[in-house]
């Protein structure tokens, strides 16, 4: 009796840690990273309080000038991006969630609200999104999110993730170093910052190019009056060259491993200090 029950436990218990084993892989593979690269973001469905039905699109990020995002850029109504109107979501309204599709983490973005609730919303007309930046459209818009913590923004602080994408970069010496290909954020409970810029260099039309990860706070962002974006890093091309590349083709899954973003911290701390 005893060897029969003891059997069975030893079965029972082979059974169990497959089983979990996969649970905490798929949990795992679920939650992914707490890292966002704009591209997986600009051009994603929105979905809303029906979790199957899209209310919308992503047209832009509206960061502010310390790299935190403020709002997302939601297009509503229209057909195919055609005649669609565009609004200021506070970034905080927006749910951002890893889902297991085939296998595979998704990012998924969602809004507590129906089609219908986010075309009555206040609508952008301004270019640049320069709405943002009127006190009456501030405020509008906050009371209809229901965000009171939304931040009134000032031009000059006010950047566009799509002013950003392709935009040169200088290093040292005003040398020509690449372009900015894409912003990385730490998304993590209600805070969605920039902690990598992507930057581009090498190659042909876009074959055979590298890129390289650099912090954020190495990258100094400027803004005119009349919407010019300049990028400045204190860096040369020998620099860029070194420092640990990623890959584009899953979004810069090596930022995910600690000695990768240990080893691009050390690659530019080291740059600074030359």
């Amino acid at each position: 009796m005893l060897v029969t029950r003891t059997l069975g436990l030893l079965l029972a218990l082979a059974l169990a840690i497959p089983a979990m084993a996969e649970d905490k892989a798929e949990k795992k593979q679920t939650e992914k990273s707490d890292r966002i690269a704009a591209t997986q973001v600009v051009g994603a469905s929105v979905y809303g309080t029906n979790k199957e039905d899209t209310v919308g699109s992503v047209n832009d990020i509206v960061m502010t000038k310390d790299g935190k995002v403020a709002y997302l850029i939601i297009g509503s109504g229209g057909v195919a991006g055609v005649g669609e109107t565009d609004h200021a979501v506070p970034v905080k309204a927006v749910d951002m969630a890893w889902v297991n599709t085939d296998d595979e983490p998704t990012l998924k973005l969602s809004v507590p609200m129906t089609a219908e609730d986010l075309e009555n919303a206040p609508a952008l007309s301004l270019e640049h999104c320069a709405d943002l930046t009127v006190d009456s459209f501030h405020e509008r818009n906050s009371k209809y999110f229901k965000s009171t913590d939304a931040p009134m923004l000032k031009a000059n602080e006010m950047f566009l993730a799509s002013a950003l994408n392709d935009l040169e970069v200088k290093g040292s010496g005003n040398e020509a170093i690449g372009q900015l290909d894409d912003v990385v954020f730490n998304h993590k409970l209600d805070t969605c910052k920039a902690e990598y810029f992507i930057i581009g260099s090498g190659g042909t039309l876009g074959v055979g190019e590298k890129y390289t990860a650099v912090p954020a706070q190495k990258v100094k962002i400027t803004k005119t009056e009349d919407n010019q974006y300049t990028a400045m890093i204190d860096a040369d091309k020998n620099i860029i060259g070194a420092a640990p590349k990623v890959t584009s083709d899953k979004y810069y899954a090596e930022l995910d491993h600690e000695e990768t973003r240990s080893n691009v911290e050390k690659a530019f701390s080291e740059a600074g200090d030359k």
